[in-house]
Formats: structure tokens, sequence, C-alpha cells
């Protein structure tokens, strides 16, 4: 594990996010977008999904000109590496307990698609900070295999707002900023990583082409996902979560540290 620099722990603290810049060369975003587009294509009719009657949340079409594929390692091998990439995991180990991977997807966003809504996977007392060592009970990856520029349909967080309590009436800020929302631009290639305590949408898409980005999503490991999507009727979910063991044979030693929790985890009927 390598030192995460003082610096990036301020920032990550003070704001809640951090952009880590050209983590991925050109070369592994065009063999990551030609696999999405693969991916885009297919349908899914997968056994260890269909079992028990559980069924598959795969690719979806969100709204217009959107589209979205859960579970990436369900499906193919190409970003297992994503998993353990060490700029990543030694920044989770920093601001984690015991980080562990709950969800993966990618969002592609064409012309024309709208704002989504203002949300936070977590609320604020699930952050902290103590002496100086931060802890989030979930924190998402972002990595960027397009440019997102201002216009693109990039990501929106309002700063700071991982640690705050004042609850807005959301529903003036639809399809809008809240005040102090900054727009999270950066390259192919970027990592952006935020506390899932973070205000944060995505913006509209008001330009040419397509914006591409991947999410692989953290948990601590002391947070269960499964009784939290069984709370919320959500049960179907964890089918995306989870890995069936011919997945999880093919990690590594650190991929398969950071999905250790899916050895006790059952899928249950949707």
């Amino acid at each position: 594990m390598t030192d995460v620099p003082l610096a990036d722990t301020f920032q990550f603290d003070a704001q809640g996010f951090v952009i880590l810049r050209r983590v991925l060369d050109t070369s592994l975003c065009s063999r990551y977008l030609a696999e999405l587009e693969r991916l885009f294509e297919c349908s899914y009719e997968d056994a260890w999904l269909q079992r028990d009657g559980v069924r598959g949340q795969t690719t979806i079409q969100l709204s217009e000109g959107q589209r979205r594929i859960n579970g990436l390692p369900l499906w193919t091998d190409v970003f297992d590496d994503l998993i353990s990439l060490p700029p990543i995991v030694d920044r989770l180990r920093a601001w984690m307990q015991h980080p562990q991977l709950v969800n993966t997807w990618a969002i592609d966003k064409t012309l024309g698609t709208p704002w989504g809504g203002w949300h936070r996977g977590l609320n604020p007392d699930d952050y902290s900070v103590r002496q100086g060592k931060v802890r989030t009970r979930m924190l998402n990856c972002v990595l960027l295999l397009t440019d997102n520029g201002p216009e693109d349909g990039c990501l929106a967080v309002v700063p700071g707002a991982h640690k705050s309590e004042i609850d807005l009436p959301m529903a003036d800020y639809r399809s809008r900023e809240l005040p102090g929302t900054m727009r999270v631009t950066g390259e192919a290639g970027d990592v952006v990583m935020f506390s899932e305590t973070l205000l944060h949408t995505g913006t509209n898409k008001t330009t040419d082409g397509h914006r591409t980005n991947l999410y692989f999503n953290y948990i601590d490991a002391t947070y269960n996902p499964a009784m939290r999507e069984l709370l919320a009727g959500n049960q179907g979910n964890i089918n995306h979560y989870v890995f069936p063991p011919q997945v999880r044979a093919r990690f590594n030693e650190t991929q398969r540290e950071l999905t250790q929790w899916m050895e006790w985890q059952r899928v249950a009927p949707a």
C-alpha cells in the first residue's frame, strides 16, 4: 500500500471528493469502450441469475439517450483489473475501514439525455473524521472513458454537502443546480472518487458524441448491502451485486479480498 498524499485526504474531507488525473491511458479507455459497446448489444440469459427465479438487471434504458449496464464482472473479465487499481485501492483503504466492492455499472449518454435527480447513497452521519482519519461507509469511483466537459452530462456535486444535514425542498431543484453546485469535469482516463454521503447527480447532455463512464461502488464491511436492499424493497438488486464462485475464481488476491463479503451472501428469489 502506498501512502496517500495528505493533500488528497484534506480535499476529500473538505469537499467530499477528489479527482485523480490520467489514471488510465488512451489505449485502455479505447479497449473498455469497445467492450462496453459489445455488452450493450448483447442479450442476457444467464443461468446464475435465472436460478430460483432470480431475474437479472442488465442493459436498461434509463431515459432518452442513456444506456446502463450493471454487474460488469458478471458478463466479462475485461474490467477485472479496475477492481484492484492501485491508486484507487490505496485511497479506499485510507478512507474506509475495510472496503468491499458492492456494485459496478456503466452509463453511456448521448445528446438529449436529461438531468438526473439529486441524491446521496448514505446520510451524512455515515461519514466521519477523527484525529485525521477519514471514514466513509460508501465510496463511489467514477472512471471517465471519454472526456467529461461541463455540457457533456458530467457529474455534478455540492462540495462539502457530504457533511450537511440541512434539508432543502429537493422538488424545487429538479433538473437544476443546487446552491453551490460544481460540475466535475475531466478528461478520458481521469477518476473521480466521492463519498456517497455527498449530494450528487448527472447533468443533462447538450453536446454531440458519447459520454461514457464506469462506476465501481465500495462499501465498508460493517455495512450490510443485502439488508439495505431488503428493507428498501429492492431484493432483486442483490443479483448484480454478488458474483458467482466461477467469477471470483478468476480474481487475484486483492480482488478476492475486496469482494470477500460475497462468500457469505446467498442470492434470494426476486
